[in-house]
């Protein structure tokens, strides 16, 4: 186990003893034993993907498991589009996901702990294209987004384009963009990148420029009131 990962850990730890803390002293009081209930998305690599034998994985299941399992708690895990996931945590169906962007539109539905990664976006597009040198350049370009995603609330707020895409996932919206439809894709970097290496498609690229009004604070979430 290298330093970086201990790190995490360690931040694991902290974070969901946090959340512990906090659950045990609304509606639902948890204890060593008890059974808590969180879903993943099924393909944002390397945080949350599912693996060769069909199971939720990735860094953000894996530190949230090692943090409930330091505190004594069972995970249930459920996979499913993103969408559907942060309505079962708003309705209380589930009561936690593992990797929620912090942004002023979420601070309405859910209580958060403290970030453990800080990462930007990107702007992605098919090789050779042309004229999208910063991002002003995406308005009047058609751009796919996740919906729900930090990405499609960025674009919105921004107001960075009136030509938004949304699919269910961004393997559907990297498909797509290969395809030759619409002209971009803005989603979190690490990720695309990963996600179009698992993908192996080979004919589009991360433009070069910053994005740093696009910044993700990626943190565990629980519905709103229960204070972190």
């Amino acid at each position: 186990m290298n330093n970086n990962t201990k790190h995490y850990i360690i931040l694991g730890l902290v974070l969901i003893s946090g959340f512990v803390f906090a659950i045990s002293g609304t509606q639902t009081r948890y204890l060593p034993g008890d059974t808590i209930s969180i879903a993943s998305e099924p393909d944002y690599p390397p945080y949350c993907i599912i693996n060769e034998k069909g199971y939720a994985d990735g860094f953000s299941i894996e530190l949230f498991k090692a943090s409930a399992n330091a505190v004594g708690l069972e995970v249930n895990m459920k996979i499913g589009i993103w969408t559907k996931i942060m309505d079962d945590l708003s309705d209380g169906s589930i009561d936690a996901l593992p990797l929620v962007g912090r942004t002023p539109e979420r601070e309405k539905l859910f209580d958060f702990t403290m970030p453990y990664l800080s990462l930007h976006g990107a702007v992605f597009v098919r090789k050779g294209t042309s004229g999208i040198n910063s991002i002003e350049d995406l308005y009047g370009k058609a751009v796919i987004v996740m919906k729900g995603d930090n990405a499609e609330e960025f674009v919105r707020r921004e107001k960075i384009t009136d030509k938004i895409i949304t699919t269910n996932t961004f393997e559907e919206a990297f498909r797509m963009l290969s395809r030759g439809r619409y002209d971009a894709v803005v989603t979190q970097r690490v990720m695309g990148l990963s996600l179009l290496e698992d993908l192996d498609i080979n004919n589009i690229i991360a433009l070069d420029f910053q994005v740093p009004q696009f910044r993700q604070d990626f943190c565990f979430a629980v519905q709103e009131g229960d204070s972190l």
